[in-house]
């Protein structure tokens, strides 16, 4: 049997018997399982809504940056067009639900969707995004306000000097000798 190709702390050769299918013992990591692959159908960053949006809605959404308000608010508006249109297509009427088969025979559930519902949320969403990325402005000119307040104290106007004015008395003719 093989013998463990680790060195122990002294820096001599490990005499321990290696594992089969590996040149070291089980103290030195021979028995060590492989590591897991990676899980290759995780969702990938931006395959959540590039599934189920259009070509022209994938395009805007490229131009957009993430982690901002502003994506937030436009993903928000498109749903709400999306909504709009299909409540212009189907206003009032029975759209399909759900269909399954059971005994050979097709059964089909049929409602009709409330849009009104639909618009009034991503309305709300509308809204609150926008009050959202209005606080954030507000604190982005505060922020900026105290930052110029504390490097300069005097919020832009001029320091004050020493000014020293000598007067001296030019109609006598030993000023100039009194002066200095």
């Amino acid at each position: 049997m093989a013998q463990c190709g680790a060195k122990t702390r002294s820096g001599e050769p490990c005499k321990r018997h290696a594992v089969p299918g590996s040149s070291k013992c089980k103290l030195h990591g021979g028995a060590a399982s492989k590591a897991n692959k990676a899980n290759k159908h995780a969702a990938k960053p931006g395959s959540i809504y590039s599934q189920f949006l259009t070509d022209e809605e994938n395009n805007l959404l490229a131009s957009i940056e993430l982690g901002r308000v502003d994506d937030e608010l436009r993903l928000t508006r498109i749903r709400l067009m999306r909504v709009l249109s299909r409540e212009n297509e189907f206003g009032n009427e029975l759209e399909i639900d759900s269909e399954k088969i059971e005994d050979g025979e097709k059964a089909t559930t049929s409602k009709v969707r409330d849009y009104s519902g639909l618009i009034d949320r991503l309305t709300a969403r509308v809204e609150s995004l926008e009050r959202t990325k209005e606080d954030l402005e507000t604190r982005r000119l505060t922020n900026e306000k105290l930052r110029r307040e504390l490097e300069d104290p005097n919020k832009g106007l001029p320091e004050p000097k020493q000014v020293i004015i000598g007067v001296e008395d030019a109609s006598r003719p030993d000023a100039e000798q009194a002066a200095v």
